[in-house]
């Protein structure tokens, strides 16, 4: 069960960090995200996802 979590935040990690260097934000803010979710796993990702993501689609 361990390893399903641990595949489960990577997979998260990996589309949080591919998200953030897609955003049109400043190089300082994106660095900032980027230690977030990698030194925060499970937590770094979800609170970028959930809270700082763009969410305009337009």
């Amino acid at each position: 069960m361990g390893t399903l979590l641990w595949v489960i935040a990577a997979v998260l990690d990996i589309f949080a960090i591919y998200d953030v260097m897609n955003s049109r934000r400043d190089w300082a803010t994106k660095a900032v995200l980027l230690v977030i979710i990698l030194l925060i796993p499970f937590i770094g990702s979800g609170l970028y996802l959930l809270v700082f993501r763009d969410k305009s689609y337009a």
